[in-house]
């Protein structure tokens, strides 16, 4: 059966549409339990709660606060243990063979902010009184310094404690009023994966930059890394600063890897942008 040509052509801007829609939320995680935003840096979750009967208004529904609260911190755990750490390492998995990141991820959990929270009562004619309570909670946690929701992130809470690191000394570092302000990592709407501490290499396997290249006090500052959808949104960022360098990736390699050009890597090693942290991964 042939098709019209109109109607292929509107099909075929329907289906282009839709993937450039895709591409800009990819950095916007959306599931039955929560939502994890790489750009905003931040991951949320909601829960409902109830009570049983009490005979007093007032303490069932703080009851009921108290149920969907715990809910809702439950669920926070889990999206957290899928968060990735580096490459498809998760959050999760590198707390299980590490208690002391177990115990700095629970604690950055209690700290959540609570971002809503609503009481509703409804018809329940099975119950003593007539109607039951519902509440629903919403709490979110930071991911990263660039989110001010909560105190900690869970960049601090997996990083930090590791020992300071050291800048080799075959890569010293550049004049900082000679280098770029930030680096932009244009990734042409390559499938990317993020992590709080990604990855990027050269075309010889060598590290650009990963968690190790930043020090201790800017990793508390301004974290490892930072999302944006484009390049122009990334160089509108405060860390972007007056003169930013882009650069563009050569692939994504199958373990979920930034690769950039052997002459590109070389053009940022030892820069001082890197050693602060100001790196910015743009979707397109």
């Amino acid at each position: 059966m042939k098709m019209h040509f109109l109607t292929y052509v509107a099909l075929m801007a329907s289906l282009l549409w839709t993937a450039q829609s895709d591409a800009q939320d990819a950095f916007v995680q959306s599931s039955e339990n929560g939502t994890t935003d790489w750009i905003e840096g931040y991951v949320e979750a909601s829960g409902n709660g109830t009570s049983r009967y009490m005979g007093n208004r007032i303490q069932e529904e703080l009851m009921a606060k108290q149920a969907a609260r715990t809910t809702a911190q439950s669920r926070l755990l889990e999206i957290i243990k899928g968060v990735r750490l580096t490459g498809i390492s998760t959050l999760g998995a590198n707390a299980q063979g590490d208690v002391r990141a177990a115990s700095r991820i629970k604690g950055t959990l209690r700290g959540a902010r609570l971002v809503s929270q609503t009481v509703t009562w409804h018809e329940d004619k099975s119950s003593r009184r007539g109607e039951v309570v519902m509440a629903e909670v919403t709490l979110r946690i930071c991911i990263s310094p660039a989110c001010k929701d909560t105190d900690d992130n869970l960049t601090t809470a997996s990083f930090i404690s590791q020992a300071p690191s050291e800048v080799k000394q075959n890569d010293p570092i550049t004049d900082e009023a000679n280098g770029p302000s930030a680096i932009i990592i244009d990734l042409e709407q390559s499938l990317y994966l993020p992590a709080l501490a990604p990855e990027i290499i050269n075309e010889d396997n060598q590290t650009i930059y990963s968690q190790d290249i930043v020090d201790q006090d800017s990793l508390k500052q301004s974290g490892i890394i930072h999302y944006t959808k484009s390049v122009d949104t990334g160089k509108a960022l405060s860390i972007s600063g007056d003169s930013p360098r882009v650069v563009k990736i050569i692939r994504i390699t199958k373990d979920n890897r930034i690769v950039l050009s052997n002459s590109d890597g070389a053009g940022l090693k030892g820069l001082n942008a890197l050693r602060l942290g100001h790196v910015i991964v743009a979707l397109d």
